[in-house]
């Protein structure tokens, strides 16, 4: 099933059975790149202080990182950074890095490989920002000193690529790499017109092909992949453009001129959705275009939609998103108009939702988390807390469970 057929059976609810799960959340925001998954009968509500829901928790004490957890098959993989001082901090170190890995059902931490980092510097805990991916044979991960790297299931380092500056970022490298055939494909969107795209080969981590960006302007947004009538392209987001690209090759096939956008885009398998956020534009975009489509597919624009990073996720015809500490928005799709705004006590403003294949929209964070039903009225069917606090990393679901972290722990939720 292409990206396009998963994300349209899933919003419009096509995929069936009792208790459908998915084995494997490879990347950032899952298997479809947007926070689509097919499982059902996700845990309702947790809390880690009586392990209600709990299945196990790891600490990740002494390190950092804003990474996501993916999952494949019965391995759990997550990419972490030695934690700083400030003086270390101020002195321009670069820390270590690693890319571990955890057995999913038990949380046992099975290896973790350090990843020689390279020379680029960061804020501080931004070493370890972009979610890694896996295609099943190998791990590929991006860190924050501008390194790049393979290991394969046993931890052994298959390659390393370092791609040198200078780089002019805010607050540093933070677009995640995304998979396409035989390449993991890099966007480095950058001030001043620095920015690039690569290609690596995924057995050698040589350069494919790469592309300057120096029109797009800086973002931090992950692409996404999108089948667009049988054909694959990347979305690409840059501060004052949205593109569709040739994942091939990097050229573009399309493009909008819209003021910029921050967070990851959202599809309903026919429909783009790409958001800024902090009061900024959001806008619908149909993807079927050539060359300029400002004029011709832009569907609508909003103006002033508020948001602070967390990625939007569409569903059944609406859109999903936090518009800020302790609020959230539902938006209809087919016009931008908003259908409600609800107040939820300490959601994260850095939650990105993700929606079930029986109609659940999951705001997840180690802070405090809720579960909606989908649809055009608030309708709470669930909560939980971890008592920690929302960092900007996405929940990964697989085989019934929830695994999420933070500076502090990795936690793994689920039906006992």
């Amino acid at each position: 099933m292409t990206r396009q057929a998963l994300a349209v059976a899933l919003v419009t609810g096509l995929l069936a059975g009792p208790a459908a799960t998915a084995a494997n959340w490879p990347g950032w925001r899952g298997p479809t790149g947007v926070g689509l998954c097919e499982e059902k009968g996700l845990p309702l509500s947790w809390d880690g202080k009586t392990n209600k829901g709990i299945l196990w928790k790891a600490s990740l004490k002494g390190t950092t990182g804003h990474s996501s957890p993916i999952v494949w098959g019965d391995r759990l993989f997550l990419t972490t950074a030695a934690k700083q001082t400030r003086e270390q901090e101020e002195a321009k170190e670069v820390p270590e890095h690693h890319i571990a890995c955890y057995s999913a059902p038990s949380g046992k931490l099975l290896w973790r490989t350090q990843i020689p980092q390279g020379k680029q510097t960061a804020g501080y805990a931004i070493y370890a920002v972009p979610t890694p991916v896996t295609d099943g044979k190998a791990v590929y991960a991006w860190f924050g000193s501008a390194v790049v790297a393979a290991v394969d299931f046993e931890g052994k380092l298959l390659w390393r690529h370092e791609r040198p500056g200078p780089f002019k970022l805010n607050p540093g490298i933070c677009q995640s790499p995304i998979l396409f055939g035989d390449t993991v494909i890099l966007f480095c969107d950058q001030y001043h017109g620095g920015g690039w795209a690569q290609a690596l080969d995924k057995k050698t981590g040589e350069v494919k092909w790469e592309q300057s960006r120096a029109k797009t302007g800086f973002s931090n947004t992950t692409p996404i992949l999108l089948d667009v009538d049988g054909k694959p392209q990347v979305i690409a987001l840059g501060s004052g453009i949205v593109q569709g690209l040739d994942p091939a090759t990097g050229e573009p096939i399309w493009w909008a001129k819209c003021k910029g956008f921050g967070e990851s885009p959202a599809s309903s398998g026919t429909l783009l959705y790409v958001d800024k956020g902090c009061n900024e534009t959001a806008a619908c975009i149909d993807p079927t275009g050539k060359g300029d489509v400002t004029a011709t597919h832009v569907k609508w624009t909003r103006e002033k939609s508020p948001g602070d990073y967390a990625s939007p996720v569409v569903f059944g015809g609406h859109v999903y998103k936090v518009c800020k500490e302790g609020e959230i928005a539902c938006l209809d799709l087919a016009t931008g108009k908003e259908v409600y705004t609800a107040k939820l006590k300490k959601v994260s403003k850095l939650a990105s939702p993700f929606a079930t294949a029986d109609g659940r929209i999951y705001f997840v964070s180690t802070g405090n988390s809720y579960v909606l039903k989908a649809g055009p009225k608030l309708e709470i069917l669930g909560e939980g807390s971890l008592g920690g606090w929302g960092n900007g990393s996405a929940p990964a679901i697989a085989n019934g469970r929830i695994f999420v972290r933070d500076f502090e722990f990795l936690w793994c939720i689920g039906n006992k």
